[in-house]
């Protein structure tokens, strides 16, 4: 029997990519361990996205050849640096790239073993997970949007959505395995459909058929491209009461100039409709978003304009990057770099000012009730999460003080009765 442990860094695309890596390994021939002291064999999942990632993944490769172990890194890194770190790492047993589109992951891995037989299929509706009330379900892989910051669509190709079917008779295995939430997740979930023949299939489409699980009882979308967001999934997240009121929406910007040097096909006004209609609509609609502050060409006319917008839409929970000049993208040649120092100035006064609006729309929350997933079982108190909060530990965490006793997945009513910058204290409701 041999022994594999696997390193997965990124975002949750990455998760079940590994998920999906680790179910090649079926016991009696293979044991996935956690201790990497224990191993035979390391695989190492990587993120390629920006400069932060890149360390991470190669800092993450030279401490595990530390062990001593056979090293098989994949993922988004290899598949943009492959070359480069052949050479520079000559150490690791094997470099899986995507461009391979991981069909030949399970021949390449099963070189490194003798009597043990690795299964010859790779497929993303395969995965070893742990028994769990929330399971994340990638709908597509790739990208069509070729945002001038981002390498994504040259890492991982150009879009493609899963099978309606796969897709939903992955979701009512995970509700029979015990799960009563699906995250529906992908590099652009708002264009599933776009590349299929049949027309009527689109992510509406994907949600009524979903909806119709009965053991599920919520449904949440991330990373939504704020054009696909039509009046129509609105509508059907306004109306169906399996549907998390969670919007998440990577805006990246405000400014029309700085979106269009962005190559990003929104505009100021077309996002402000975009918000506009969503309060309109559900006006309870928890909002998120991630944005970039020095991107070449931003001024501090712009930088304001930005400050101004979080101001007026106040979201719920924000995200800021600084803009990382990445090769083979096409901001990586406009002028007007912006200084480094600069850059993280203005992500400490937008962070700042979001703390503000944050506190304010959290004690706007207390007396709020929700119905929530218990995540946590401390102690004396427990974790939970609700349509406040998404399932990937960027939002703030909800403390519930009660006196029953749950198990992690039990569904409670809550009311939220403290707030913080980020954390909510919240009681049950009997």
């Amino acid at each position: 029997m041999k022994k594999i442990a696997l390193i997965s860094l990124g975002c949750v695309k990455n998760t079940v990519d590994s998920e999906a890596i680790l179910a090649l390994f079926k016991k009696p021939d293979f044991e996935i361990v956690t201790k990497l002291e224990d191993s035979d064999v390391i695989i190492i999942n990587t993120c390629g996205f920006i400069l932060s990632a890149k360390i991470e993944g190669i800092d993450t490769i030279l401490d595990t050849l530390k062990y001593g172990k056979k090293v098989v890194v994949i993922g988004c890194l290899v598949q943009r640096y492959l070359d480069e770190l052949k050479k520079s790492i000559p150490e690791v047993t094997m470099w899986v790239p995507f461009k391979d589109e991981y069909s030949l992951l399970p021949s390449k891995i099963q070189s490194l073993f003798e009597d043990e037989k690795v299964v010859d299929k790779f497929d993303i509706f395969t995965r070893v997970t742990e028994p769990s009330f929330s399971t994340y379900i990638k709908i597509s892989e790739g990208c069509d949007n070729f945002c001038a910051f981002c390498a994504i669509p040259a890492i991982r190709g150009r879009f493609v959505s899963y099978p309606i079917e796969e897709i939903v008779n992955y979701a009512k295995k995970a509700a029979n395995s015990g799960s009563k939430e699906i995250v529906l997740i992908g590099q652009d979930p708002t264009s599933y459909g776009k590349d299929i023949k049949d027309k009527n299939i689109n992510l509406v489409s994907l949600l009524k058929e979903l909806d119709k699980i009965e053991n599920i009882s919520k449904i949440r979308l991330l990373y939504l491209y704020p054009d696909g967001i039509t009046d129509e999934l609105i509508d059907f997240i306004k109306t169906h009461k399996k549907m998390s009121h969670y919007f998440d929406i990577p805006i990246q910007h405000c400014s029309t100039k700085i979106l269009k040097l962005m190559n990003r096909r929104d505009t100021k006004k077309t996002t402000e409709i975009l918000f506009n209609k969503i309060k309109k609509e559900i006006p309870d609609a928890i909002l998120r978003t991630t944005l970039i502050v020095g991107f070449p060409g931003e001024t501090t006319k712009e930088f304001n304009e930005l400050l101004a917008f979080i101001n007026k839409y106040k979201f719920n929970h924000l995200g800021c990057f600084t803009y990382s000049k990445e090769e083979n993208t096409k901001a990586y040649f406009l002028p007007h770099q912006v200084r480094e120092n600069t850059k993280f100035k203005r992500k400490d006064i937008l962070m700042k000012k979001q703390a503000k609006i944050s506190y304010e729309l959290n004690k706007n929350l207390i007396g709020r009730k929700f119905s929530a997933f218990v995540t946590k079982v401390n102690s004396e108190d427990y974790f939970v999460r609700c349509d406040y909060n998404a399932p990937d530990d960027i939002d703030g965490n909800i403390i519930l003080k009660t006196d029953k006793k749950h198990n992690v997945g039990d569904i409670v009513e809550i009311e939220i009765t403290h707030a913080f910058v980020y954390d909510l204290i919240a009681k049950e409701i009997y």
